[in-house]
Order: structure tokens, then sequence, then C-alpha cells
């Protein structure tokens, strides 16, 4: 089935996805895997309201072993107010913790609701080192959080997978990109359970660097590394918005703007891999020379025992294919500059004003310009310029960056000012812009007569 195809039916699978079960809000957790005793680590908390209502109030809850030590609480701790999310989007929040034991040690993110019903939740570990002169903190106060207790998880037994075998290709419409360099590799992520029970790990890979235009690939890859079979899981992916999808490994679905595969329960030691094509664009108004866009794709894995879930995520940059237009002169860019007075001659003690126009005479954008006018020496303003916003600098009048004027538009600048003396006073506009090499000036001369 093409994407186009699938794209008709969103409103389908959402419900479906609602049919299935799945928690209201994801929620992922981003931090370090590996630290020694004695570390300070923070931790990035994404939550995502899917449920396609509004969530109001939701209560975040910290879980986490003997080995994490907050400066606040004892676990549980709740995070300070609630939070409201409205359907399909996302709120970050960042817990910090000091590492002060080794060993395994992992903490729990459940979001709940007033009615303590659990909305969602995910788990994230970590490999602590020992540190022979590290000092523990005294005890944390107990938490005075009012919350049900998550369920516990064993670490895993310590085993050496043998080498997998190169599993099937994905039968993907497009094929695989040519001398895509890959990303740093990063840890996979892994739920590890007890002694004779499955350890399932999530490990996404595809491109650090494209150009615009270019198809990008990102294989997830499903491991069990424990000693039974695992259960049927959910593999999402989702992406940012310079990237839009063409293919991906028959068996998905579309679940909102993600697609989802059910991936089959998993013999010990087996693997699954699955595949999505994307399209790359640099974004709007970047040039060959500017820095790469950057946008990512994530992995989650849901269904996993316990309520938990995986995530992994890739990120790429896409360079623009798009030369920077050629710097024109304001003449070649069609750009015409006059400057005139209103009243010519004037009584000693009288104000004139001064009226600059920008006509762009030529087919395309101005590009954002650069208007002052400098008036004569010895000459003092009167009244506010037009547009009001300027900036003052003895005679110099700056009308600060001016928004870019279409082909066949015109702008206009007033400023009125007095002479304390009888003579002669010349006034002079200056045009220049960003995008312009050079720039355009005009003169103009008001006689001050004596009373």
């Amino acid at each position: 089935m093409s994407l186009r195809s699938l794209l008709a039916l969103v409103a389908a699978g959402l419900l479906l996805a609602q049919a299935r079960g799945e928690d209201p809000v994801l929620v992922s957790i981003t931090g370090p895997l590996v630290g020694r005793v004695g570390d300070r680590v923070s931790f990035e908390v994404e939550l995502v309201n899917r449920s396609g209502q509004p969530l109001q109030r939701l209560r975040v809850i910290d879980y986490f072993d003997a080995g994490f030590h907050h400066d606040a609480s004892a676990s549980p701790i709740e995070q300070k107010g609630t939070i409201d999310l409205a359907p399909g989007t996302a709120r970050r929040l960042t817990l910090d913790f000091l590492l002060d034991e080794p060993g395994r040690q992992c903490h729990r993110v459940a979001i709940l609701d007033q009615s303590q019903r659990n909305l969602g939740g995910a788990q994230h570990c970590v490999e602590v080192a020992p540190n022979p002169t590290f000092v523990p903190p005294p005890a944390a106060p107990p938490s005075t959080v009012n919350v049900p207790e998550p369920p516990r998880f064993s670490p895993p037994a310590v085993t050496t997978p043998p080498p997998l075998a190169p599993p099937p290709a994905s039968p993907l419409a497009a094929a695989p990109l040519a001398a895509a360099p890959l990303a740093a590799a990063t840890p996979p992520a892994t739920v590890p359970l007890a002694t004779g029970a499955p350890a399932i790990e999530l490990d996404l890979n595809g491109p650090a660097q494209v150009s615009a235009g270019d198809v990008v690939k990102y294989v997830a890859i499903i491991k069990n590394n424990g000693t039974a079979a695992s259960q049927p899981v959910t593999l999402e992916f989702s992406w940012d918005q310079h990237l839009s999808p063409l293919e991906a490994s028959d068996g998905y679905e579309l679940a909102g703007s993600k697609v989802t595969w059910t991936i089959p329960a998993l013999e010990p030691k087996g693997a699954q891999e699955r595949q999505i094509n994307l399209r790359a664009e640099a974004a709007p108004g970047t040039f060959r020379d500017s820095p790469p866009t950057r946008a990512c794709v994530r992995a989650v894995l849901s269904g996993l025992a316990g309520g938990s879930l995986l995530a992994d995520d890739a990120c790429v940059g896409i360079a623009s294919t798009t030369p920077r237009p050629r710097v024109r002169s304001p003449s070649e860019a069609g750009l015409r500059l006059t400057l005139a007075d209103l009243d010519d001659p004037v009584r000693q003690g009288d104000a004139t004003t001064l009226v600059c126009t920008v006509t762009n005479g030529g087919t395309l954008p101005s590009g954002p310009l650069d208007v002052v006018v400098m008036l004569p020496e010895g000459a003092r303003m009167v009244g506010d310029p037009i547009p009001a916003r300027v900036r003052v600098e003895s005679s110099r009048v700056n009308f600060g960056s001016v928004a870019s004027i279409p082909p066949g538009g015109r702008q206009a600048f007033e400023v009125s000012y007095r002479l304390a003396s009888a003579g002669t006073g010349t006034a002079s506009a200056i045009l220049s812009g960003g995008e312009l090499d050079g720039s355009l000036e005009r003169n103009c001369q008001t006689t001050f007569l004596e009373p």
C-alpha cells in the first residue's frame, strides 16, 4: 500500500491505537547509560499526548533505586506542579540525580492523573562504576508522595550472546542509500528482566549527513538477548518536520502521523529489523554555505513487560543544495531612492518635512534593507518620524532593518526638522541591504529664510 493511501487512514489509525489500549501519554527518557559513583547526571523526559484528547493536571512521579540520590527527597519524588497537554503536543522535563552506589541503578517515570490512574511510563538504567574516593551525601528526607509503588525490575543474567546471523533484507520499495556515512554508534536501549526472561534491545541506525532531496534510510533492530521468548511488542517511528516519509517495511500501519509495526514474539537470541525511507529537505532560506539543517528520527518500542518503553533516536544534518543568490547592486535589483522636502523655502524657526521613498522596480523581493536619513549640521528633529521606531545618533536617523519590499512595492519614511539659523540645509538619505552590493544616496537642499 502506498503512503498516499495510508494518509487517508489517519483517523482510522487513531481509533485503532485507542482500541489496542496504548498508554495515552508516550514517555521517553534520554540520559547517560554509564557513570561513576559521585557523578551528577541529568535525564531528559519527553511526554507526548497521543490520546487524541486534552489531558489536564498530570502528575509526574519518579521512582528510583537506592543508588540514585536526589537532594529533595527519597524515592519516589513528584515534580512540582502539574502539566496540561493538548492533543498531539509534547512537553520536556529534566531530572537530576547524584550516583552514590555502584551497580545497575534504574529509575522509572510514571504519569498519573488526579485519580491515581497510570497514563504512561518509561524506565532508564545506568551502569555505575565504583569510586573509592567518593564520600556519600547525607540521606535525603523521606518522600511524602502518595502514589502506588511501581513493579520492581531485577537485573539480568550476565550472558555473552553469539554473533547474530544477518537478518533478512527488508522488503522496501526504495533501494538503500549508497555510501551514506552512519552516525556515531550509541549504546542500544535495553530492558533487562530477571534470569530466565526475555531481554529486549532496540538500536536505531541512520546517516549522519545527507543533501537536500536525498532519500534517508533508517533501520531499527530489535533483539532478544534474554533466555526466554518475548511477547509481541509495538515499534513506532516518528520524524521531524524536515523529513517526509516515502516507503517502509511491509506490515506497517499509520497511527496519527507516525508509522507503527507489530513485532512478533522473538525467541532467545532472535532479531527483527524494520526500515523506513524518508526524503530530506533543508530548512527554507538556507543555502549551500549555510549550516546543515538538523532533523531527527525516533524509534519507540512499547508493550514490554512491566509497561516499560524503549526509545532510541538518530539525527542527520541536511545540507542545502540551493546556491546563494548573486549579490546585486541596488540598481541591478531595480531599487530607486528619492528624497524631497515638503516645504521650501521655510522661515527660520519653522520646520520642513523630508520624505524618503524606496521603490522596488525589479522582479524579485528586495530582501531586508537599511534606510538612514542624515539631517543637516545644526538641525533639530521635530516630532516623531514615520515609522516611529528609529535610532537617533546626533544628526543620523536610522530606520533600522526594513522588511523586504516585493516587486512593484514601495515604502516611505518621513522626518521633520528645523534649523536654528538662516541658511541652506542639506539632508541626505542612504539605502543599503545585506543582500545588496553597495548603496544608493540622494540629497535634498532646503532654504531657511531670515524672520
